[in-house]
């Protein structure tokens, strides 16, 4: 009888990094026999200290691991303590800012521009959890809102425009609209003064944190701003019907060339791939 694997999920608090660890560890979850610990890096004692004196003081519940998984640069040290203290594997999800040979595995975007090598994989998606769910959707639309970013010129008043057009062109039961980290403070003032009255705004740091997983599966449609690279993934993967509210590409990047791509691939209606899913099956392949 194989051994169940004890895995550690390093939770940085950011919604972004905390939902593809998560997706990950759901698709081993359903793949392989193992246990896993979301652990808070809040929780777990300074890095430094751990990787100077080789030692971690363990709450009583938790069990040593055989893999630890993180995403974000704040989760880095502490993988290279947890593997410098009990011997586990560590995995990194998005590129890191650490060397890669520091890591066991490295699951890097291939718009990153990093290649394949023994401890690296490239994914041409976010990991994110496919809907399995073949409930009828409801008559509800979702406006996913993002914000200034290095690849796209932000335009409050642009992306008002846009969500007040389409809420008069278009029958909706109700339609529902979140903001992210990222969207700048003037937007919900601006929001608010439009009063369109069947869109309701949600602000990000007013809700609870599942807010997005529990709607965006069962609404019938839903607009991302194209700056957001991650919230366009979720949102084809829930299933629904997905289109995009453009901003303008302030330079070509692989990034912006990479959600170029998705925009014909959703017109096309062309699946993407389950990334989350190949990863956990390449980790059941090595480590299980």
């Amino acid at each position: 009888m194989k051994k169940i694997k004890i895995i550690w999920r390093l939770i940085d608090g950011k919604a972004g990094h905390d939902k593809q660890s998560l997706a990950l560890v759901e698709n081993l979850k359903n793949q392989t026999s193992c246990k896993i610990f979301n652990i808070n890096i809040q929780n777990l004692e300074s890095p430094f200290v751990a990787l100077i004196f080789k030692k971690y003081n363990l709450d009583k519940l938790l069990t040593k691991p055989d893999i630890a998984i993180g995403a974000g640069h704040k989760t880095h040290l502490y993988l290279l303590a947890i593997k410098r203290c009990f011997d586990a594997k560590i995995i990194v999800i998005l590129k890191p800012s650490l060397p890669f040979k520091f890591f066991d595995l490295c699951v890097i975007p291939k718009h990153d521009g990093v290649k394949r090598k023994k401890n690296i994989i490239n994914i041409q998606t976010a990991l994110v959890n496919f809907n399995s769910s073949m409930k009828k959707k409801e008559n509800v639309a979702l406006f996913l809102i993002g914000g200034p970013s290095k690849h796209y010129y932000w335009n409050t008043k642009l992306i008002l425009e846009k969500i007040k057009n389409i809420s008069k062109q278009y029958e909706f039961k109700r339609l529902l609209l979140t903001t992210s980290r990222r969207t700048p403070v003037n937007f919900v003032n601006e929001f608010n003064n439009l009063k369109i009255k069947n869109v309701k705004l949600y602000e990000h740091k007013k809700i609870d944190n599942d807010w997005l997983d529990k709607n965006i599966t069962k609404v019938k449609n839903v607009w991302v701003t194209n700056d957001s690279y991650s919230m366009l993934i979720e949102a084809i993967a829930s299933g629904a019907n997905t289109n995009i509210l453009d901003l303008e590409i302030k330079k070509k990047s692989k990034l912006s060339e990479e959600i170029e791509k998705i925009k014909k691939n959703i017109r096309k209606k062309f699946p993407i791939p389950n990334e989350a899913k190949r990863v956990s099956e390449f980790i059941q392949k090595i480590w299980f």
